[in-house]
């Protein structure tokens, strides 16, 4: 361990303030406005534009355990409504942002996994004139501004290298975007930490190269340990790094008038693997405080395409497999292990959230801010035998999805939970929404505006408006089924219509139907038929 217990928060307060000052450093490239765009377009009233704090978690599964808190992001919780029924597209990193950032599903974008860009995939002509959320409320007036994950890094967001870089750039945002992301090795990956031309992002400090390198946080280029619980400040880890970018820029925004109205985007990178997260973390789970799964083999006759193989599991260091039932099914004494480093990188991340909303606090932004968190799929922790996402049971495809304005915290409604079945594909069209952009919106988007579930007084179209309704009735109007899809073919060259999918997910008021396999076209007429859900 290096040094005292002193010197490491002395190392933690220090690096706080470097990281601060070469944020504001950063964003002195807005100090003159907004890039050129349309101008804001929103019905003229007499208050200003809403500005836009979007969070998106990686890897993040909806609590199913009272040893999963998260009181930070229970404190936006108790500001707007929860959707406790809320579904990915796909559950892979890359299709299911691509997805919820278009506002279009996997089958108009082409994104089936990690790796193509939806602006090739599409075709250049659509793929070009394909406007995303944070484009669009660029080229309304806003200032955007991204950090950490939000677009899958790499490749699949249009960059010329594999895993660093893109962000959709230079469509999507104001400001050259803050990329931060982290090798498995433990060193951070950014296009600026790789020393790439022009680039940008999150860089470690001397100081916290060498506190991660003597506590064994940093190890050979190849290895891959499943998690990691170094004595070093939170800013030394991509998610301290993101939240510290992010501060800045809400103090940037709050003090500086060229900088609003905003859309701020914050990408957490836990609890993506590996799992690397501050020992103080760690601290908050002892050895043989975690439970295991209660179900930990896959259902009798359940199809292979099903369970996946664990490959994202099994190919960290360390991890014994039992293949003796034909699966890779990780040991029962490591996976106390496994989940107890899960539950200790959600701390971490909800730590850096945090930070955010301490900052939405101090600069009084509540009253003119919508704020949504969001997870880009659910996620595996041994039920089913399987690990990580890549499938279509509820355990993969469930994400969670908070949304608070300004509104919900005097209507009634903050703190409340809805049981609607929606999508991520609805946070696209909520958002341009409650900012007035409804007129400026792609006229293909196929999500549905989630605003009628914030509102006291909502009635859905169908429901009749001015009849009192209950909560339940309006959640069970809204929507009749929400789409999940795994896995297509690699090759990423259907059509619409054309070929197999693996397995269709249809989550409907009743119930979950898993189709496997048929073809896209053929699914769709499962949509309101209860059928039994698959845990």
């Amino acid at each position: 361990m290096p040094g005292s217990t002193s010197s490491s928060r002395l190392l933690r307060a220090v690096f706080s303030v470097s990281l601060l000052t070469s944020s504001f450093e950063r964003l002195t490239a807005v100090a003159s406005g907004p890039t050129s765009g349309p101008a804001y377009s929103a019905p003229l009233t007499s208050e200003a534009p809403m500005n836009v704090l979007m969070i998106v978690v990686d890897d993040l599964r909806p609590p199913v355990s009272a040893l999963q808190p998260t009181p930070n992001i229970d404190r936006l919780k108790a500001a707007g409504v929860s959707f406790s029924r809320a579904y990915t597209q796909i559950a892979t990193c890359s299709p299911s942002r691509t997805s919820a950032l278009t506002g279009l599903r996997p089958d108009k974008t082409h994104v089936w996994s990690i790796g193509p860009y939806f602006r090739t995939t599409m075709g250049r002509r659509k793929g070009l004139s394909t406007v995303t959320l944070p484009q669009l409320f660029k080229e309304n007036g806003y200032n955007t501004t991204g950090s950490g994950k939000v677009f899958h890094p790499g490749s699949s967001s249009g960059s010329e290298y594999k895993s660093e870089g893109g962000g959709d750039m230079p469509y999507s945002w104001s400001i050259p975007y803050f990329f931060c992301d982290q090798f498995y090795n433990g060193t951070v990956q950014s296009t600026a930490a790789q020393g790439y031309p022009n680039g940008s992002g999150c860089v470690q400090s001397d100081e916290c190269l060498a506190c991660l390198e003597a506590e064994g946080a940093i190890t050979d280029k190849k290895a891959k340990p499943a998690w990691s619980a170094p004595a070093c400040p939170d800013d030394c880890l991509p998610d301290g790094l993101v939240a510290t970018n992010v501060v800045a820029e809400l103090e940037y925004a709050a003090t500086h008038e060229s900088a609003r109205p905003f859309f701020i985007a914050a990408g957490m990178k836990r609890p993506h693997l590996g799992w690397f997260a501050p020992d103080t973390s760690y601290a908050k789970y002892p050895n043989g405080s975690v439970e295991l799964a209660a179900h930990r083999t896959p259902p009798s006759g359940m199809p292979k395409l099903a369970f996946g193989d664990n490959g994202e599991m099994v190919a960290m260091d360390d991890i014994p497999v039992d293949d003796s039932s034909g699966y890779p099914l990780v040991v029962d004494w490591k996976q106390h292990e496994l989940r107890m480093a899960y539950y200790s990188s959600v701390d971490f991340m909800d730590k850096s959230v945090g930070r955010v909303l301490d900052a939405m606090d101090v600069h009084g932004l509540w009253d003119s801010t919508v704020v949504v968190l969001w997870g880009d799929h659910g996620y595996h922790l041994g039920e089913q035998g399987i690990w990580c996402k890549s499938t279509n049971f509820e355990a993969g495809t469930r994400v969670p999805l908070v949304v608070a304005t300004p509104d919900t915290a005097s209507n009634g409604m903050g703190g409340t939970t809805s049981g609607a079945l929606v999508e991520l594909l609805d946070i696209y069209p909520t958002l341009v929404d409650l900012a007035s952009l409804g007129s400026e919106a792609p006229t293909n988007l196929q999500g549905r505006s989630l605003r009628p579930l914030l509102e006291s007084e909502a009635a859905p179209a169908g429901l009749g408006a001015g009849k009192p309704r209950s909560r339940r009735e309006i959640d069970r109007a809204f929507s009749t089924a929400a789409y999940s899809q795994f896995a297509r073919t690699s090759s990423n060259t259907l059509s619409d219509d054309d070929g197999i999918i693996g397995c269709v997910s249809i989550s409907t008021p009743a119930a979950r139907r898993c189709s496997v396999p048929a073809p896209a076209a053929a699914c769709r007429r499962h949509r309101s038929q209860p059928k039994r859900v698959h845990r």
